[in-house]
């Protein structure tokens, strides 16, 4: 594939964005007056823009550029892209808009472009995995245990992985990871749903990372009453292929009930509690009589200190299933997350529970994330 690079000053992949045997890369550098003529000339399979004012002049030679190539792949690299560009790229036709010059995400990205230039064209798309996380009663930590859970697994930036906060009527999955408002929320997805696109979403969701997006739940009553069963199944069906991971964090209401068909795995979060253990027998009993597969049912245990008033073992007689996971207490690692904005194993790396997610993310993925050099790890490099 050939991959041209065009930037105001000299700029050259860095090592590792690009495989050599694979792609064959020209690096241009000048105006945007001359950015259309120089590419289209080069004769490109995916275009690579970075390093403009984000200005009219920078969209005027996108639109040239893409009505000049229509079946070339265009990628604007720009580290804070404005709401506003944002839309109007992808309403010309750029492909992506990267908030990163890090060489696995610019990789990734040209990784997806080469997959479909070299697929069939009648090639049916690969849903992404949808996964539900609901806890057995409020309080017992499933929206945490989500977070942190999406900001390992997001770690291997190969992945695209999408939140979803279903949990109504007003979800709090955002605190645990950031303190910046998201622009849009589930009920306002319902306005664009007729017209919901790759690029839309791209546009509308708020980006955590450049592989970590999410779907804020709604932020007012009016929003609220957007959410139905019916848009929520849709919404669901459109972003499956368009992620490798749906993450939805679900509540104990009728639309996150509605919500149950459409996952390939709902992991139910408990604790030792009393009435924990007593919902979570309910719960069981709900989703096997809906006729939903037992396989497709996990439990985890969150909250484990040590001195818990029910052992595993009783828990696990009590609700006739086996326990998939068990997540350590971390009491002030939450409350500091809470207070930051941060996924708790961002700010407490080493802690047992960071350890516990890291393992639960490697059996999703079936990918561990890369450990830390004795070097690194003695501040070396």
């Amino acid at each position: 594939m050939h991959i041209v690079l065009y930037a105001s000053e000299p700029w050259h992949l860095p090592a590792g964005a690009v495989d050599p045997q694979l792609h064959h890369t020209t690096s241009l550098h000048g105006t945007l007056a001359d950015l259309p003529r120089r590419v289209v000339a080069s004769g490109p399979d995916l275009v690579l823009v970075r390093g403009f004012d984000q200005d009219e002049a920078l969209i005027d030679a996108l639109e040239k550029l893409c009505t000049a190539l229509p079946g070339v792949a265009v990628a604007l690299v720009c580290r804070t892209p404005e709401p506003a560009l944002l839309m109007r790229a992808m309403q010309l036709g750029v492909r992506e808009v990267i908030a990163s010059d890090d060489p696995a995400v610019i990789a990734a990205f040209i990784a997806r472009v080469q997959a479909r230039l070299q697929g069939p064209r009648n090639a049916q798309v690969q849903p992404g995995r949808c996964i539900g996380f609901m806890p057995a009663k409020g309080g017992d930590g499933s929206t945490c245990a989500l977070a942190n859970l999406a900001t390992e697994m997001a770690k291997n930036q190969s992945l695209r992985l999408l939140l979803i906060d279903l949990s109504l009527p007003f979800g709090d999955l955002e605190m645990f990871l950031t303190k910046e408002a998201g622009a849009h929320d589930l009920g306002g997805f319902s306005d664009e749903i007729e017209r919901l696109d790759g690029p839309l979403l791209e546009q509308m969701t708020h980006h955590l990372t450049p592989n970590l997006h999410l779907i804020h739940g709604p932020q007012s009553l009016d929003h609220l009453l957007h959410v139905t069963p019916a848009y929520v199944e849709r919404l669901i069906g459109i972003t499956r292929n368009h992620y490798d991971y749906v993450l939805i964090d679900l509540g104990l209401d009728a639309i996150s009930l509605s919500a149950l068909a459409t996952l390939d795995q709902l992991v139910l979060v408990c604790t030792m509690s009393l009435p924990s253990v007593r919902r979570t027998s309910q719960i069981i009993h709900l989703w096997t009589s809906m006729g939903y597969l037992a396989s497709k049912l996990s439990l985890v245990i969150n909250n484990i200190s040590g001195h818990d008033p029910v052992s595993i073992s009783d828990f696990e007689k009590t609700v006739a299933m086996h326990v998939s996971r068990v997540l350590p207490q971390e009491i002030d690692g939450v409350q500091a997350s809470l207070l930051n904005g941060q996924a708790c194993i961002r700010l407490k790396p080493r802690s047992d529970y960071a350890k516990a997610i890291s393992a639960w993310a490697a059996e999703i993925t079936g990918q561990s994330t890369p450990g830390k050099s004795i070097w690194q790890r003695l501040g070396i490099k």
